[in-house]
């Protein structure tokens, strides 16, 4: 019996240890940087997180961008860790259903910060590219080497720029390829490349629809994620 006992001990120790040291970007769950909540808030937003999270369709969270899949959709975790710290001591003392109550309101409407998605945003091909090959062009064209992710068959995609506070710019592109189909029409000999990048510089100067940042992005930042790539 004590050797039973030991045994179910050690193994115990054993899962401790595995979730104190695992990486929190292998199961989606990366929460880094400062979100502007105080030191109790920061610990209770943590969990309400990671309790929403550990759902069957929990959301994603990675690089500031919580990806929802029912509804489809990116919203910033800044936006969203400002309406935790607005709901005070009721926060803390439920931060599993405020952060559930936060995300499913949030979802309703887009606005700065928050980008709705469509599933069918590709189903064959464009310009022979697929749902990879246009991903993977936008990437190419608009930021080529940059911290690229995303997911390709909710058409989201986002690049982060670094920095003293790195900042995320997302992308719908369901919408970029709206775009890109009327450019086309305008331009049909211009490589694909040198079109989407035009495309995706005309929506982040105008800062949408179909773009948006998980923060107000600086001058710099919006340059940086626009870095030149292929004409």
């Amino acid at each position: 019996m004590w050797i039973a006992v030991a045994v179910l001990a050690a193994a115990a120790v054993g899962v401790v240890a595995w979730w104190l040291r695992r990486d929190p970007a292998d199961d989606g769950f990366e929460v880094e940087g400062d979100l502007g909540l105080g030191a109790e808030a920061r610990p209770a937003f943590a969990e309400g997180l990671r309790a929403c999270h550990d759902r069957g369709d929990g959301p994603r969270i990675e690089r500031g961008v919580l990806t929802m899949y029912d509804p489809p959709c990116l919203v910033s975790l800044y936006l969203l860790a400002d309406g935790f710290a607005t709901r005070g001591d009721a926060a803390l003392h439920d931060p599993e259903g405020t952060v559930a109550t936060l995300m499913n309101r949030l979802a309703t409407a887009e606005r700065p910060g928050i980008l709705h998605l469509r599933r069918d945003w590709l189903t064959g091909e464009v310009d022979g590219m697929d749902r990879g090959g246009f991903a993977g062009a936008v990437r190419e064209s608009v930021c080529p080497g940059g911290d690229w992710a995303g997911d390709e068959v909710l058409g989201s995609s986002y690049v982060t720029v670094s920095g003293e506070q790195p900042n995320t710019m997302m992308l719908d592109l369901a919408r970029v390829l709206d775009r890109y189909l009327e450019a086309r029409e305008k331009q049909p000999d211009a490589p694909a490349r040198a079109l989407l990048r035009e495309v995706v510089t005309r929506m982040a100067t105008a800062d949408g629809p179909g773009l948006t940042w998980v923060r107000p992005p600086t001058p710099e930042e919006r340059e940086g994620a626009l870095a030149a790539g292929p004409s």
